[in-house]
């Protein structure tokens, strides 16, 4: 029996979309060896089906060498480094005080929520700078 190129490509498809639906990403690297494996096929018909199955499994095996490091770097880069740390994602932000920081202790309005800050003295109203955050305690400064 043949096996011609758009078998490949099908079987492509069919590891993309179970990339989709599964955890983890073993089975794009195996869809891009099946991919590679057509375009062979295509070109040269003539292809036996043990070559083929080498190129799959070598291509496969060198994407997931090639590509893995990449992937992870991408998916744990600084964008998603606050992701499950609301607090952290507010450093840099500029917010109004609630109540006045007396004694180093005051209250500011972060969206929707009241949140404790610590800094130097300041008037209620007055705009400060989110400068780090120490447990529930955001640390401010004038902006």
């Amino acid at each position: 029996m043949t096996i011609v190129f758009w078998w490949w490509w099908v079987a492509a498809a069919i590891l993309l979309v179970c990339e989709m639906a599964l955890p983890g990403v073993i089975f794009l690297f195996l869809a891009i060896g099946a991919a590679l494996v057509g375009v062979v096929l295509l070109v040269a018909p003539s292809t036996g089906l043990e070559i083929q199955l080498l190129i799959f499994a070598a291509v496969s095996v060198a994407a997931a060498l090639l590509l893995r490091p990449i992937l992870v770097q991408r998916l744990h880069s600084k964008a998603h480094s606050t992701l499950n740390a609301r607090a952290a994602a507010l450093i840099g932000q500029v917010v109004t005080l609630d109540e006045p920081i007396i004694n180093g202790r005051g209250r500011a309005r972060v969206g929707d929520s009241s949140w404790s800050v610590r800094g130097p003295d300041m008037v209620a109203g007055a705009e400060v700078r989110i400068v780090n955050v120490d447990g529930a305690e955001l640390l401010v400064e004038p902006r």
